[in-house]
Order: structure tokens, then C-alpha cells, then sequence
């Protein structure tokens, strides 16, 4: 005679899911840090409802810095969004998607030799002293929607301490808004070609920062509720 099978199903083997609970039972949230590309520090944090879905906001900002691959403008770069994480196996690997605006200010300042330039008749104020150097200075915005598909791993252990990493990409998916001011007195010598390569320039580096799809890394710790 063969034994009745049991009632009761053997617990989920640990290595599945996350270490434990939280103080609200399967809700856990909790403030997530990270440093990474293009964010090079990125600040937010996570909801997870249940052991399969989280949700959360994220934040990533790059100093200011010169970066040659988007053109002779200095930038400052933030980035804002929100996002969606399924865990599909019930522990730390994740799939999920983010949607925000990423927000870029451009600026470039040079020194030009005024002793050569052709300065038409009239264009200047009357009785103005044309100096023998000017810095000119332009500066500008972009503004875009970007999409950011995400798969990574996120482990929290009882504790509450968590640590991962994830990959992915970071698409625009709407036309960048761009603005570009240029500072120089007297205004009038804006007009000048000389001066309008400049604000060219700053024009150039935030297209390119708007339009292009970049690769996305992040190496992220926080601790979960």
C-alpha cells in the first residue's frame, strides 16, 4: 500500500529567493546609492512590493566636465527617472525599464585676438574702444525624454543590506529641447562670424548629447526595510 502523500509542500530552497522578509513582510523599501555611466553618482530609491516586483526613482548626475566624444563644450549632466523591476525567479535578477528626461547644460568660453577682426562700419557704439582681447562666452540646454531598458541583479540580505549591478542602455525617445545664450559686451559684436562659431559649437555638443543612445553600467548598495 503506497503512503498518502503529505499535506504540506517542502519550503522554497533559500538560494531562490532574498534571505528574508522585511519589517513589513514582503514589502521592502529602502534608499539605494551608486556610481557608474553616464551617471557617474546615482542616488534614489526602491520599492519592492513582493519578492517579483519593485518599483523606484533614480537620480544621476556627472560633475562638470569637458567630454571630447560630444564636441568642444563643457557640460554639467543630470538625469531623472522612474522606473520598473520584475524579478521573475523570486530573488535578485531583475529585468525592468525606466522612463524620465535627462537634462544637460553646455558652456564654452574663449579669448579672441580682437586686432585682426574686421569690424563692420556702425556695428559698434558710438565712441567705444575696441579692446585688444574679448572672452566670449556661450552657453546653452538640452532637454530629452529617454527610455532605459535595465537587466541586472539587486540581493538583499537579512540584514537589509542589499548590493548589485546592472547593464543597460539609454535611449531618447522624444526631440531634445535646446536653448543657447552667448554673453558678450557690447552685444552687438555677436553678430560677428567669429563669435557665432562659438555659439555654434555649444549648439553642436547639446545635439549630440539629445540625439545619441548611450550604454548604461551601475554598481549600486543600499539598505531595504
Amino acid at each position: 500500500m503506497q503512503a498518502a502523500p503529505s499535506a504540506t509542500q517542502p519550503p522554497e530552497p533559500e538560494s531562490h529567493k532574498d534571505d528574508s522578509d522585511g519589517i513589513f513582510g514582503p514589502i521592502r523599501l529602502g534608499p539605494l546609492v551608486g556610481v557608474g555611466l553616464p551617471g557617474v553618482l546615482t542616488f534614489g530609491g526602491i520599492l519592492k512590493l513582493t519578492r517579483f516586483f519593485g518599483a523606484g526613482i533614480n537620480v544621476g548626475i556627472i560633475p562638470t566636465a569637458q567630454i571630447s566624444f560630444y564636441g568642444d563644450a563643457t557640460l554639467a549632466y543630470q538625469e531623472y527617472d522612474v522606473y520598473g523591476h520584475i524579478f521573475p525567479f523570486g530573488g535578485g535578477f531583475f529585468l525592468g525599464a525606466g522612463v524620465g528626461y535627462m537634462h544637460a547644460q553646455g558652456s564654452l568660453a574663449e579669448t579672441w585676438d580682437l586686432s585682426a577682426f574686421q569690424i563692420p562700419p556702425g556695428l559698434l557704439p558710438p565712441g567705444y574702444m575696441l579692446p585688444a582681447s574679448l572672452e566670449y562666452t556661450s552657453g546653452g540646454s538640452v532637454r530629452a525624454m529617454v527610455l532605459t531598458p535595465q537587466i541586472g541583479y539587486l540581493h538583499t540580505f537579512g540584514s537589509g543590506f542589499s548590493v548589485g549591478f546592472d547593464i543597460g542602455a539609454q535611449i531618447p525617445i522624444a526631440p531634445s529641447e535646446i536653448s543657447v545664450e552667448s554673453s558678450v559686451k557690447p552685444q552687438e559684436l555677436a553678430q560677428l562670424p567669429e563669435f557665432q562659431q562659438t555659439e555654434q559649437a555649444v549648439r553642436d555638443t547639446l545635439e549630440k548629447v539629445g540625439a545619441t543612445p548611450l550604454p548604461t553600467i551601475n554598481f549600486r548598495i543600499g539598505w531595504l526595510l
